[in-house]
């Protein structure tokens, strides 16, 4: 599903917050295959299947919280306040090993996505980078490691898309719905032509990527209006990828939308209000323009200069 989708690499969780290893960790037997009656290693499995499609490999990993170890931090209802912890025993117990797991047993791993960094100072946050490079020199290390480093690349805060481009690589985690996991009565889908728009919108602005969450039901399968819309998307791509894969952001800008003095967010700062009826992404020597109001009258770019050769991406009608 993913490779119809258009998607080039895919990031699953091994470990969140409630400590709960989702393949065969050799550190606790806190884990899907000795803890449950599954007693296989997903993971490993969805590995094998990333290679046959040729689709990069990363991993989830809550490296800070740990609701199931009594010095893991964010358990504060069980095992008291996080600062009266042996914060480092359960570091270098569990979450550190298990890093190492990930990088030993499951082939090339292209990003370790960390997440929510309480009490990761500069020290503990060197011992992982140190254990990334040192196994794996190529597999990225996301944004929200901890103490304030962006990482490998910059991740933008939970379905927050950027007003204006932004520099360097970054990534865009968001949801399919108003949810992470699985909820059987959130049928708020984003439509397909909300996810491409998104997905152009991001290419516009710079070297971002669309990171978008599924959520599996209790029997693991991907709920069927995800699988729809991540396909439309898809098929889309096989015509239009060009204008996507490896673009660069656009040179106007005034497309994008623009201040709104009469909302002001919580700082007492201007609002911005995003316009959507087109977008352009770039390759050198070519401009791609994305109409998202489309038929709607004429069309004029402004502001070109000199000449190059002009490909054309419809948006959805």
């Amino acid at each position: 599903m993913a490779e119809d989708a258009g998607m080039k690499y895919l990031v699953i969780t091994s470990k969140h917050h409630d400590g709960f290893a989702m393949y065969h960790s050799l550190v606790t037997k806190y884990n899907v295959y000795d803890a449950t009656p599954f007693h296989r290693d997903p993971l490993k499995e969805l590995a094998l299947a990333c290679a046959r499609h040729n689709i990069k490999f990363g991993f989830y990993y809550s490296q800070a919280q740990d609701w199931h170890e009594p010095n893991g931090a964010g358990n504060t209802w069980d095992f008291g306040p996080d600062e009266k912890k042996d914060y480092d025993q359960y570091l270098r117990g569990k979450a550190e090993p298990q890093v190492k797991e990930l990088l030993t047993a499951y082939g090339p791993i292209c990003l370790i996505w960390f997440d929510t960094p309480k009490m990761m100072n500069g020290e503990r946050v060197q011992r992982f980078i140190d254990i990334v490079h040192s196994m794996q020199p190529a597999t990225l290390i996301d944004g929200r490691l901890g103490n304030g480093q962006s990482g490998d690349y910059q991740s933008m805060g939970d379905n927050r898309i950027p007003n204006a481009p932004v520099a360097g690589d970054w990534e865009v985690p968001a949801t399919l719905n108003n949810t992470w996991g699985y909820k059987k009565d959130d049928n708020n889908w984003k439509t397909p032509e909300d996810l491409t728009f998104k997905l152009v919108d991001i290419v516009s602005k710079g070297g971002g990527n669309y990171l978008l969450n599924v959520g599996p039901t209790s029997e693991g399968l991907i709920p069927q209006p995800s699988q729809d819309n991540l396909r439309a998307v898809g098929r889309w791509l096989k015509v239009n990828g060009e204008a996507i894969y490896g673009a660069g952001p656009t040179p106007f800008g005034d497309e994008l939308g623009a201040e709104d003095k009469s909302v002001l967010d919580k700082n007492g700062k201007p609002g911005f209000k995003a316009a959507t009826d087109w977008r352009c992404t770039t390759k050198p020597g070519k401009l791609y323009i994305h109409l998202f109001k489309w038929p709607s009258g004429s069309f004029e770019l402004s502001k070109v200069k000199g000449q190059g050769d002009q490909g054309v991406s419809s948006g959805w009608p």
